[in-house]
Order: structure tokens, then sequence, then C-alpha cells
């Protein structure tokens, strides 16, 4: 977890997830604000799973999830 800036007691940041990309585990960076960044808080300190959706973008060799569609816990 990365970079918390508050703004009018609202919480937001950019956080590094791993996920499986072209068959291999890469860092996926996303900006995440309110909600999303306190499950993604959450699920960091029990070590849970998450389900996002969004656009995955590659720049410079950095992965990056745009347009966040969805950001969950997994329910294994």
């Amino acid at each position: 977890m990365t970079h918390v800036e508050k703004h009018n007691h609202k919480m937001s940041g950019q956080v590094t997830l791993f996920g499986i990309v072209f068959d291999k585990l890469r860092k996926i960076n996303v900006l995440l604000a309110d909600d999303e960044y306190v499950l993604a808080i959450k699920a960091y300190q029990e070590r849970l799973p998450i389900l996002c959706l969004g656009d995955l973008v590659k720049v410079d060799e950095v992965f990056t999830l745009q347009n966040l569609q969805k950001f969950e816990l997994d329910n294994i």
C-alpha cells in the first residue's frame, strides 16, 4: 500500500495488487478512493483476496488498472 492522501475526511491512494497477467504473477497499480481504499486496507491486513474489474493498461513495463468498475472481497 502506498501514497495515502486525505481530502475532506476522504481517503485515497495508489495500491499495488498482485494478479495473473499473461500466465505470470504481476504487480498491478490501481488508484482507489473512499470505500474501495478502506476495503483494500482490510484485505491487506487480513490477507483476503479481492476481485476487481477495469481496463488493464501497460505503460513502460508497469501495469495499471483504470476505469475501475468493481472492487470487492472474494467470497471463497
